[in-house]
C-alpha cells in the first residue's frame, strides 16, 4: 500500500518552483512511511513520478519507482495484487525474467509488456498504478474495479499531473483550484462526489474499473470492468461460501502481521470466522481482532465484538476512545492532507480511530466493508421493496410496517416515497442538503438542479436492485471506500476488504432477490450460507452503524467552535447568503426540534475545506 503522484509534460520540460516535489512528498508521507522514491527524467519529454512505500510485500524487492531492464518503463503502484504469484508464473513462462522474489510490482512491470491495456484485466486485487513507457511516451493510468484506491488526475496545457489523492494532485504548479457552483451545490446535496467527478472543475477520479491512456496527441478511456446488472440466478448462492473463503484466504498473504477489524455485527464477523478458519488450515496462530468503542453506549459495540472473538478463539484487542475535544483537529488534518475536498460522512472520524488502534497491532488489517451493497445491507433497500410489494399502503403504514420508527429516518422515506421515478427516489434517500433546501438556503448559489439525478445510470434492474446498483457504483467507490483509505491510509494501515473480490461481487450481484432479503431483514444469503459460524445472538442483531456521537457533541461542546467557523464573517457559507439559514438549523437542532446532524456537520467541513484550499468560485 503506497500513495502515488506523478507529473508528464509533453515536449519540453518544466520550470517547477523550489520544494514541489518535497510538497507532494509531504502530502503523500502518512500513505508510505516506510519508504520514498522519485524517479525524473527528460528526453522527448519530461516524466516526474513520485513514490511514498507502505511495506507489507517483499519489503526488500518492491521499492518504487520500479524500472524495466532497459529502463524504458517506470512503474509505481498503489494496492495489492492477490493473484500475483499465478500471474508471475504465466508471465515466466512467456520468458520474462523476474528480479525479485515476490513482488507485486514487478508483476505488474512485464505484465505491461506482455499484455498492454489488457493488463488490469487480469488482475485480482485492489489498485492503483501508472506506467510511464519512454519509447511510446505514453502514460497509463488504471484503477480497479470496485474503486478500493484513489486516483486523480488533471489535463494540463501540455501535460497531465496524477496523485493519489487531491491534496497532492493540488500541489503540483498548474492543477487548477476553480470550482463551478453547480459542482458546489452537487457536493453540498449528496455529501460527496462519485466517480468521475470532484468538486474540482479541472480534477477529475479516474472511474472504478477503467483505464486512461495519455499521450502528446491525445488521450482516451476505456472500461475494463463495471458491476453486472442482477440477472437472478437461483444457484449463485451455493457457489457464495467457497468465493468468500477463497477471497479471505488470498489476502491473507503479507511478510507483515494483519489483524482484522471487528465490530461485532454480522459482516466483519463471517470474516473474522473465514478468517481463522484458513489460518487454522495452515497451522498458524490464532487470529488478532480489534474492536473500538465509545464513551457512549449507543455507539459502543466492544460487548459484541468481545463475544464473537471468544467464540472464535481470537486474540482480541479492545480501545476505548473519547474523541470530542479534538475533533475538529483531526478533520481539518484530515483535509489538508487526505481529503482535499467537502466530505459529509461523519463515520471518517470512528474509521480513523479503528485504523489507528488497528495500527497498534499490525500495519495491515482485513475489514467487511462492501457487505451491505452487494447482500442488501441498508434499510432502504427493504422500504424500497414494501414500496413494490404494497404501492397502495399508505406511506406512514409503510414505514410503521418497516420497523423505521426514527422520525429522522421516517420523514426522509416519506420524502423519498412521494416520487415515483425511482431515480427521484434515491436522489431524495441520500440527500444531506435536498435541491430545494439549497434554493432556499444559499441564495448566492448559482446553479440549476440537473433534469436527470447526476447520478443515475440508464441500465439495470428496477425496485431495490437498482438502488444497490446505484450505490454499488456511485455510493461504494464515491463515500465508503474513499472514506476507508483516507481514514486508514491516515495511520499508515493498509485494509483489505474480501467482499470487494470481483469475483464474490459478481456472484452477489447474480443473487435472487429472495436471497437478498425481505420486509423483516436483509442479507439472506449471508444469513444462509455462513450460519454456524457465530453465536446465535450477533445472527439476530440488526445492522449497527457505525458512528460517534456528532450530533449530540454538535448541540452541545461542538457548539461554540461550530459558530466560529461555519458564522464567520469571512466563511463561505456566509458569502453564499446562508448564514441565517445555518443559525437557523443550529438552533432548531440543539432544541431537539429536528435533527439537523448531517448538514451541521457537511457545513464545518465545507469551511475546513474552504479555510485551508482557497478555492476560486466561478459560475460554470
Amino acid at each position: 500500500m503506497c500513495g502515488i503522484a506523478g507529473l508528464i509534460q509533453w515536449r519540453s520540460r518544466p520550470q517547477l518552483p523550489g520544494g514541489t516535489v518535497a510538497m507532494v512528498n509531504d502530502r503523500l508521507a502518512h500513505r508510505g512511511p516506510d519508504g520514498s522514491g522519485i524517479f525524473e527524467a527528460f528526453d522527448t519529454h519530461y516524466c516526474l513520478l513520485v513514490h511514498r512505500r507502505l511495506a507489507i510485500l517483499d519489503p526488500a524487492g518492491g521499492h518504487q519507482p520500479m524500472a524495466s531492464a532497459d529502463g524504458a518503463i517506470q512503474l509505481v503502484f498503489n494496492g495489492e495484487i492477490y493473484n500475483h504469484r499465478a500471474l508471475r508464473r504465466e508471465l515466466t513462462l512467456a520468458g520474462h525474467r523476474f528480479h525479485t522474489d515476490h513482488s507485486d510490482t514487478e508483476v505488474l512491470l512485464h505484465g505491461w509488456r506482455e499484455w498492454g491495456v489488457h493488463l488490469p484485466e487480469k488482475l485480482t486485487g485492489m489498485f492503483a498504478f501508472a506506467v510511464w513507457d519512454k519509447n511510446a511516451g505514453s502514460l497509463f493510468l488504471a484503477r480497479d474495479r470496485l474503486g478500493q484506491k484513489p486516483l486523480f488526475y488533471s489535463a494540463l496545457p501540455h501535460g497531465i499531473a496524477f496523485a493519489s489523492t487531491l491534496p497532492a494532485l493540488l500541489s503540483w504548479p498548474g492543477v487548477s483550484r476553480k470550482v463551478a457552483y453547480p459542482d458546489l451545490a452537487a457536493c453540498l446535496h449528496s455529501g460527496y462526489m462519485p466517480p468521475p467527478r470532484t468538486i474540482y472543475k479541472h480534477i477529475h477520479q479516474l472511474t472504478p474499473g477503467h483505464w486512461l491512456l495519455a499521450g502528446c496527441e491525445n488521450s482516451r478511456t476505456e472500461t475494463f470492468w463495471h458491476p453486472a446488472t442482477p440477472d437472478r440466478d437461483p444457484a449463485a448462492i451455493d457457489e457464495l461460501p467457497g468465493l468468500l473463503a477463497a477471497a479471505v484466504e488470498s489476502q491473507l498473504e503479507a511478510d507483515v502481521p494483519i489483524a482484522c477489524f471487528l465490530s461485532g455485527g454480522l459482516d466483519s464477523g463471517i470474516i473474522a470466522a473465514l478468517m481463522q478458519a484458513a489460518r487454522h488450515k495452515a497451522g498458524g496462530a490464532p487470529i488478532h481482532t480489534v474492536s473500538v468503542g465509545f464513551a457512549h453506549t449507543r455507539f459502543d459495540e466492544r460487548p459484541h465484538a468481545a463475544l464473537v472473538a471468544r467464540h472464535l478463539g481470537a486474540v482480541h484487542h479492545e480501545f476505548r476512545i473519547d474523541p470530542q475535544d479534538a475533533a475538529t483537529e483531526l478533520l481539518s488534518w484530515l483535509m489538508q492532507y487526505t481529503l482535499g475536498q467537502p466530505f459529509a460522512d461523519s463515520s471518517i472520524l470512528p474509521t480513523y480511530y479503528a485504523a489507528n488502534s488497528a495500527r497498534m497491532i499490525a500495519p495491515c488489517a482485513i475489514s467487511g466493508d462492501g457487505a451491505d451493497e452487494f447482500f442488501g445491507g441498508y434499510d432502504r433497500y427493504r422500504a424500497m421493496l414494501l414500496a413494490e410489494q404494497w404501492p397502495r399502503l399508505t406511506r406512514t403504514a409503510l414505514y410503521v410496517a418497516h420497523g423505521l420508527f426514527r422520525m429522522q429516518r421516517m420523514e426522509r422515506l416519506k420524502a423519498a416515497l412521494a416520487n415515483q421515478d425511482i431515480l427521484a427516489q434515491y436522489d431524495s434517500l441520500m440527500a444531506v442538503f435536498p435541491w430545494t433546501m439549497l434554493r432556499g438556503g444559499f441564495p448566492e448559489i448559482q446553479f440549476e438542479p440537473p433534469a436527470d439525478q447526476w447520478m443515475a445510470s440508464a441500465d439495470g434492474p428496477a425496485g431495490f436492485r437498482k438502488l444497490m446498483l446505484l450505490d454499488q457504483r456511485h455510493y461504494l467507490p464515491g463515500d465508503v471506500l474513499w472514506k476507508v483509505d483516507s481514514a486508514s491510509m491516515a495511520c499508515g494501515l493498509e485494509v483489505r476488504s474480501p467482499f470487494l473480490d470481483h469475483r464474490v461481487v459478481e456472484t452477489a450481484n447474480r443473487l435472487a432477490n429472495a436471497d437478498i432479503l425481505d420486509w423483516r431483514q436483509g442479507k439472506r444469503a449471508l444469513r444462509r450460507a455462513f450460519r454456524g459460524l457465530l453465536p446465535e445472538d450477533i445472527w439476530r442483531r440488526k445492522k449497527h452503524g457505525f458512528g460517534v456521537p456528532i450530533g449530540d457533541w454538535l448541540a452541545g461542546p461542538l457548539a461554540g467552535e461550530w459558530k466560529q467557523i461555519v458564522l464567520s464573517p469571512h466563511s463561505l457559507t456566509q458569502s453564499l447568503g446562508g448564514g441565517q439559514f445555518a443559525a437557523t438549523i443550529l438552533a432548531q437542532h440543539q432544541h431537539a426540534f429536528k435533527d439537523h446532524t448531517h448538514r451541521l456537520y457537511s457545513l464545518l467541513m465545507l469551511e475546513i475545506w474552504y479555510s485551508q484550499f482557497q478555492p476560486e468560485i466561478v459560475a460554470s
